[in-house]
């Protein structure tokens, strides 16, 4: 297969344009607004998307198992011992009423095919010893690593908490979807340890600045509510800060895939990661 978003294979990094659609066709239960507005930045936040009931009782399985994780993929803390990340969450959580049927046609029609899972997974980010998220686009890694070939996939972010800027709400570069930054391989870093301090797939300082300048745009800080609902690109360049405050941000992901993009052999590994970072078969 073609590798027509090479990254980590030179020294330096480098801005292609994109060759995939952003979206296909509008969902009925979005505004022609709200279309618009994810084409254009490649990120969407509904309000008031999900029965508050219904994220209450959600938020408690997440803390449940943010104290109970047995059996559960768990990433710590890299200067702590804290839960930073549970990953394969699906299989963990009754996660059906909150991945109901209109949140799966919105992506459908966005994607303009069938979806599976690709990954799921919890961020917590709990209280003033709680870290960031560096700058990154996830389909670099995923395309890189895991064997994504192109760029159709969404991610579902739930908030169960409230998230402010003092909390390390999630912050977007509007736009940047229309880009593609290739980074450096940086190498000998540990799958288990890569949602704990996150090095490889980091852009540059001087290409973030050269998107953020060429689309003249600045950064938004996607602060939101327990239920709402963020849906962004895979390609969206985003980032966290890290938690200010004494509280728990915890925040549910669901990350789905067209199933015409499934994964193939990662471009710039020998192997697969973990199924909970990505799910692949053999077939």
């Amino acid at each position: 297969m073609k590798d027509v978003y090479e990254t980590r294979k030179n020294s330096t990094y480098s801005i292609s344009k994109r060759f995939d659609k952003v979206s296909y066709s509008k969902p009925k239960s979005l505004t022609v607004d709200q279309f618009n507005y994810y084409n254009n930045n490649g990120f969407l936040i509904i309000k008031n998307f999900f029965n508050k009931d219904l994220i209450t009782k959600t938020k408690d399985e997440c803390y449940n198992l943010f104290e109970n994780n047995n059996g559960c993929y768990v990433n710590k803390e890299p200067n702590s011992n804290k839960v930073r990340s549970i990953l394969n969450v699906h299989e963990n959580l009754n996660i059906s009423p909150v991945l109901d049927s209109e949140l799966i046609n919105i992506v459908e029609s966005l994607l303009g095919d069938d979806v599976y899972m690709h990954q799921s997974r919890i961020n917590y980010k709990d209280g003033s010893e709680s870290n960031g998220w560096n700058w990154h686009s996830d389909f670099e890694t995923w395309h890189s690593k895991d064997g994504m070939p192109r760029m159709r996939a969404i991610t579902a972010m739930i908030p169960v908490d409230d998230n402010t800027i003092d909390n390390g709400c999630l912050n977007f570069l509007p736009k940047s979807h229309n880009k593609f930054i290739s980074c450096p391989k940086v190498g000998g870093v540990n799958p288990e340890n890569e949602f704990s301090e996150q090095v490889e797939g980091v852009p540059d300082y001087e290409s973030i600045m050269a998107i953020k300048e060429k689309f003249n745009v600045e950064i938004f800080n996607a602060e939101c509510v327990a239920g709402d609902l963020i849906l962004f690109d895979c390609n969206t360049l985003h980032y966290s800060d890290s938690n200010k405050t004494n509280n728990k941000r915890t925040n549910l992901y669901f990350v789905l895939n067209s199933i015409t993009n499934k994964l193939v052999k990662p471009f710039n590994e020998d192997n697969h990661r973990p199924l909970e970072m990505g799910y692949y078969t053999n077939n």
